[in-house]
């Protein structure tokens, strides 16, 4: 990933955050000579180090872990808010006119190793945690509990575990760093104030983050 310094994110604790606010992973892994993309939720437990373990499962007739090999790194992409930035937002436009659109995000990348297991309680194990994850904020909350055995047994047969064992980080805030503390709060003020989506919304909190 094309990373320059001031685009840099190397604090574990907004890095775990953002995998935590966005579970679903783009995996790419290598079929052969193939590059072979998956999405893929994550439930990240505790700090996102080297070392650390990531967990998810995937369709048995998913035939991505029948191709997981020791030897390489595969990649997640954990992608945050983004949001178009249009150069009206630049008080310097009206002193140069020298600006351009660009586009801000936040992204991790994270390289690790994939194992896979198929033993029923590991998998059992993962469900429980992922789901619990995801309805914890709802007010009325789904539990595994609350379908049928048999049914459980017959949805755990149909997946296989798949690990990934943490090597490396790559971690970029795209937030207008590169640019004056004017222009990037009129970008802040920009995104509060057209508030197109959530995206929006959440990008102008990162820039004014951003500048402290």
């Amino acid at each position: 990933m094309y990373l320059p310094a001031h685009f840099d994110q190397q604090d574990p604790e907004e890095l775990a955050a953002l995998v935590k606010a966005y579970p679903l992973a783009t995996m790419v892994t290598m079929n052969g000579d193939e590059l072979v993309a998956n999405h893929i939720p994550y439930l990240l437990t505790g700090p996102l180090v080297p070392g650390a373990t990531l967990k998810g499962h995937v369709a048995k007739n998913n035939d991505v872990w029948q191709h997981a090999d020791s030897a390489k790194d595969i990649l997640l992409v954990f992608q945050g808010s983004s949001a178009y930035i249009t150069p009206n937002w630049y008080p310097s436009k009206q002193e140069h006119h020298q600006v351009v659109p660009t586009y801000n995000y936040v992204v991790v990348h994270v390289y690790g190793k994939l194992s896979v297991y198929h033993d029923r309680p590991s998998k059992l194990a993962i469900v429980d945690h992922l789901t619990q994850s995801m309805e914890k904020t709802r007010s009325s909350t789904w539990k595994v509990g609350d379908a049928p055995p048999d049914f459980i047994e017959k949805m755990l047969d149909a997946i296989v575990g798949v690990d990934v064992t943490v090597t490396r980080i790559q971690a970029k805030w795209k937030i207008n760093q590169n640019r004056s503390a004017t222009d990037r709060e009129g970008v802040a003020d920009g995104l509060e104030q057209s508030a197109l989506s959530d995206a929006d919304r959440q990008m102008s909190e990162l820039v004014r983050w951003g500048q402290h």
